[in-house]
């Protein structure tokens, strides 16, 4: 059962807080079924809409998204108004390219709280053009539980959206469901649809509320905006489009346990640079979950996890691996252990990090990267982050 908190978000004639466009790849659920993955009833704005939910030959609709996730069968579209990075993904499907190239003057480190959300560059390093988004366990506010020490290291743009209502799986009645019927469509799509509420604020299920403002895009463009003011050096703007959404495929999202099953949720009907998931995602009670079982709009080829296990896998069978393996993350799961030197290999992406000394070198349902040089995990964690 979800908890709601809203928060007042205080307006400046400085800091405006703008709503973002429709999501990249998906809106509400119960899209049209048809073969031509027509849209739903109250799709928005974005230019590649997601296939309905009921033909599984059901291709991507030209024009906005329906209201739902992608069908079975249907693919999702490569571009929308929140698109950018120039790349080739798995899926053969290029990113446009920024309108421009980031322009940030050297200098000293830039960090700010905007809403009780923090925001970092460290203008001294090599700027990597890309905005990192954390989220952390449920309910602890914001960061993604230490791996932003690890990032802050490097030329990242930082920020960490605070979600004040809490999401935790689906009511019981949808389990229940998922009893008689494990595919039943309209449970299926809950605990995914949940979470791209809280990332946009669009309503899709009755039993989460966010406050106008306050979903997880929103306050990112709003901090976005606010950074080109509060750091005009710091070019914050780059990651906006020229009508003000975000430019989601020079975004880099990173999680930590329920922020990993947010991340990996809202991931299949976004189109982002590369995600990052350490100790998650669960499936919430639900296998059979839409965010599972359709093709996603991040390129499985982008995406990593980092999960903590005693023994060796397959000897200890993670269930998190399970997750990810059927909704196609690619790779073999690799076991790494403290000592683990790399290198690693572009087709390495899942693994399973053996041991730790909850120190140093953490280990267990924790976040496994952090800035102590003498961690065992920096090898791995420099292979997932895309830096040396």
């Amino acid at each position: 059962m979800s908890r709601h908190r809203f928060r007042l978000i205080s307006v400046t004639s400085l800091l405006l807080v703008a709503a973002c466009s429709a999501s990249s790849g998906t809106e509400p659920a119960n899209g049209a079924n048809g073969s031509s993955g027509s849209s739903g009833s109250t799709g928005g704005s974005d230019s590649s809409g997601a296939a309905g939910q009921g033909q599984t030959s059901g291709a991507a609709g030209s024009g906005g998204a329906g209201q739902g996730t992608a069908g079975q069968g249907g693919a999702s579209g490569s571009g929308s108004a929140d698109a950018g990075m120039t790349g080739t993904g798995s899926d053969g499907g290029d990113d446009p390219p920024p309108p421009r190239p980031i322009n940030v003057t050297p200098g000293g480190v830039f960090q700010t709280s905007f809403n009780g959300q923090p925001m970092y560059v460290n203008k001294g390093k090599p700027i990597m053009g890309k905005l990192v988004l954390l989220l952390g366990g449920i309910c602890t506010g914001t960061g993604a539980g230490g791996f932003e020490s690890f990032v802050k290291q490097y030329g990242f743009h930082v920020f960490g959206p605070k979600t004040d209502t809490c999401v935790n799986s689906a009511p019981q009645k949808y389990k229940d469901a998922i009893k008689v019927n494990p595919d039943d469509p309209e449970a299926n799509r809950q605990v995914a649809d949940a979470r791209m509420e809280l990332r946009d604020g669009k309503d899709r299920v009755d039993w989460v509320t966010v406050a106008p403002g306050a979903s997880i895009v929103e306050e990112t463009v709003a901090a976005m905006k606010a950074g080109t003011m509060l750091d005009p050096d710091g070019d914050w703007g780059y990651f906006l489009n020229s009508d003000n959404t975000l430019r989601t495929t020079d975004v880099y999202v990173v999680g930590y346990s329920w922020g990993s099953q947010a991340w990996a949720m809202i991931s299949s009907y976004v189109r982002f640079g590369r995600v990052i998931a350490t100790s998650g995602p669960v499936n919430e009670g639900f296998p059979n979950a839409t965010w599972i079982t359709h093709p996603s709009a991040t390129p499985n080829d982008r995406k990593y996890d980092l999960v903590g296990q005693m023994s060796p896998y397959p000897t200890e069978m993670e269930a998190i691996f399970a997750n990810v393996i059927k909704a196609g993350w690619v790779g073999e799961v690799v076991n790494v252990t403290p000592t683990s030197p790399g290198p690693y290999t572009a087709l390495q992406h899942l693994f399973a990090m053996i041991g730790g000394n909850g120190g140093t070198t953490p280990g267990g349902h924790t976040v496994f990267c952090n800035d102590n040089p003498m961690n065992g995990w920096l090898p791995v964690c420099k292979h997932v982050l895309g830096v040396q």
